[in-house]
């Protein structure tokens, strides 16, 4: 099991029978292994996948918001990587929880764990450490005050981007990538103004949506389906689209897993790279999968790191790779499926 669920399992007399929402849990035996009435929440596409054989769809949530459970005894957030994205889980789950009530947060030190003090004072008092192990704390508060009721709205977060030839309404949530920003990879992306071929386009890591709100207007011959693992992403997507009069496609895929047939084009801004680790093999692999998800002819489009070695992984595995525009960090990326 993860080190966050086996220092769970640790303290496992304080949830034992209890009616309890887990939230961002791995994909593990934890819910089966740890007897008590779960309720999880998760934002995560390849957990609830994971986790679906053994939770039914009362018991398991996928979304964006927190399900509203009744009659809960505990709540459980294993530590997400942004903090943003922890202050947003927690705001919602300290509404549905009673006074007197236990609010735990667990994680690895390396994931933000530490800040679990400060982030647990605005939710009750009774601040311990309870345990310590596998290189993960687990904490504890305790629920006083009937805390303030969620709104989205005071989290959700609006701007405008300005480009050449249109201006573009981003929605976006914390944790959601370049969250309130556009990011430098998609501007550059967004820079190059040759066209995409007519038919399906499919805007792989979407994040917020900005790449398909910005490319399926100055494309009208387009019809874009977008895909992401995170639920918050896909919901700011929906409503970028939406606030923009753009109409597209949205749904959850684990990678490519719930992509099917084939697609002119392939634009992303992909979620490949984490921190400085040259590690290709995830690259590698979506240049393999997309293969079969481009018409002969079919153009991938992407943005990456300059560093990063991805022209002979294109090259292998879709056809010649050609530089459209670079600069200092990013280069813009196109190759054309052949047939």
């Amino acid at each position: 099991m993860d080190n966050t669920s086996q220092i769970l399992e640790r303290s496992a007399e304080l949830f034992a029978s209890q009616r309890l929402l887990l939230v961002n849990p791995p994909v593990d035996g934890l819910t089966r292994q740890l007897p008590a009435d779960w309720h999880v929440w998760t934002w995560d596409y390849f957990v609830q996948q994971g986790l679906s054989a053994g939770l039914d769809e009362a018991h398991l949530s996928f979304s964006h918001l927190c399900p509203q459970v009744d009659g809960l005894e505990g709540a459980i957030l294993v530590m997400p990587k942004a903090i943003e994205r922890a202050e947003f889980a927690l705001a919602q789950i300290a509404p549905l929880l009673r006074a007197g009530c236990p609010l735990y947060l667990v994680g690895e030190k390396k994931g933000g764990i530490t800040r679990a003090e400060k982030l647990l004072a605005a939710h009750g008092a009774a601040i311990e450490k309870l345990d310590s192990a596998r290189h993960c704390q687990l904490w504890r508060c305790i629920v006083q005050d009937q805390p303030a009721p969620f709104r989205l709205e005071d989290w959700q977060r609006s701007i405008a981007l300005t480009f050449p030839d249109q201006t573009v309404e981003l929605v976006s949530l914390p944790g959601v990538f370049s969250h309130g920003r556009l990011d430098e990879g998609s501007q550059l992306l967004l820079e190059e103004l040759a066209p995409l071929p007519p038919g399906k386009v499919l805007d792989f890591g979407c994040g917020a949506g900005v790449l398909a709100t910005v490319l399926a207007r100055r494309n009208p011959d387009t019809r874009f389906e977008l895909v992401d693992v995170d639920a918050m992403a896909l919901y700011c997507a929906a409503q970028t689209l939406l606030v923009n009069g753009v109409q597209a496609q949205v749904y959850p895929s684990d990678g490519l897993s719930d992509v099917h047939g084939r697609f002119a084009a392939v634009v992303s801004n992909p979620p490949f790279h984490t921190g400085i680790r040259h590690d290709t093999s995830i690259a590698e692999a979506f240049f393999n999968e997309v293969t079969r998800n481009l018409l002969p002819g079919g153009e991938l489009r992407i943005v990456a790191n300059g560093f990063l070695r991805y022209p002979p992984l294109i090259e292998e595995h879709i056809g010649p790779c050609r530089v459209l525009r670079e600069n200092n960090r990013f280069k813009v990326y196109s190759a054309i499926a052949p047939g």
